[in-house]
């Protein structure tokens, strides 16, 4: 599944996120290599669902609303 914003800029603008390491294991719940071995494919839909929870516990609700978006209604890539 592709997703529909760029969640590592978007995270980084913000200053909440500045490597990828960062990205899989304390947002994505993955292994910290996760990213850079998806590529461009991007972030399955469990990363996105562990990344919503993360954003939603840290309150940041605007940016969790867009990952759910994406999960729900996003490009979907299998069909």
């Amino acid at each position: 599944m592709k997703s529909g914003i760029d969640i590592q800029t978007e995270l980084a603008r913000r200053g909440l996120c500045w490597s990828l390491r960062d990205l899989s294991s304390h947002y994505y719940g993955m292994a910290p290599n996760y990213a850079c071995l998806r590529g461009d494919r991007g972030p399955s839909e469990r990363a996105l669902i562990n990344l919503f929870r993360r954003l939603w516990e840290e309150r940041h609700y605007i940016l969790a609303a867009r990952v759910a978006w994406t999960v729900l209604w996003g490009d979907r890539s299998d069909g």
